[in-house]
């Protein structure tokens, strides 16, 4: 699979460099991001992992302003993927952290206001004990969020976006890590070489924690 940005130019993955051939895969633009955020909408609207951190907040758009915060902080701190198509995204980041900065603050003191200080608390906590389990790593990389079109699920869609991230970190020999809620989804990641190194039992549902490392 290789990469491309909207301008037809090649787009690497850390490291730089194209990681294997076949389905064109493109590095995300600022112009895209209504687009990215469409499809994680629409992926994780019945998350029960998500309606657990947000469950606390009353404002109605909560879970946009979660995505808004999400696709932000990527973009700044890490990568987005698109498929060729448009169904679906990928949000990966690595062991490098966002610079201090007024936009910063900014985002994270209106996200605060927004959502409110009961969901951003079980939200912290929640990115504090997952990121503990990889940050030991001086290199690391973590697939963040994984979003395909309901019209576009079952086709392979969701292991064609990861394929090339996970090629070129199994060859730097660099753990990979991510968390689902969806025990649907496990299957998938254990197809991909993932483990499940831990299981949190949180109310009704599990958030499982899974990895491949060297």
């Amino acid at each position: 699979m290789s990469f491309r940005d909207v301008s037809g130019r090649a787009a690497l993955p850390p490291g730089g460099r194209t990681v294997s051939k076949g389905n064109l895969m493109k590095r995300a633009t600022l112009a895209e991001v209504d687009l990215i955020k469409n499809i994680l909408l629409v992926t994780f609207k019945n998350d029960p992992h998500v309606n657990f951190l947000l469950e606390e907040s009353k404002n109605e758009r909560k879970l946009d302003i979660l995505i808004d915060y999400v696709v932000d902080q990527t973009f700044r701190q890490g990568e987005i993927y698109l498929s060729d198509d448009n169904n679906g995204v990928a949000l990966w980041d690595f062991e490098r952290n966002e610079k201090m900065s007024l936009h910063y603050i900014w985002r994270n003191l209106t996200f605060l206001i927004r959502i409110g200080i009961k969901s951003v608390i079980r939200i912290v906590k929640s990115e504090a004990h997952i990121h503990n389990n990889f940050r030991k790593y001086p290199r690391y990389c973590h697939l963040y969020m994984i979003g395909v079109l309901p019209e576009a699920q079952g086709k392979g869609l969701a292991s064609t976006l990861m394929n090339p991230m996970l090629q070129w970190m199994k060859e730097k020999s660099i753990p990979v890590f991510l968390e689902t809620a969806n025990l649907r989804n496990v299957g998938i990641y254990k197809k991909k070489g993932f483990k499940i190194f831990e299981t949190l039992t949180i109310r009704d549902h599990n958030v499982f924690l899974m990895s491949i490392e060297s």
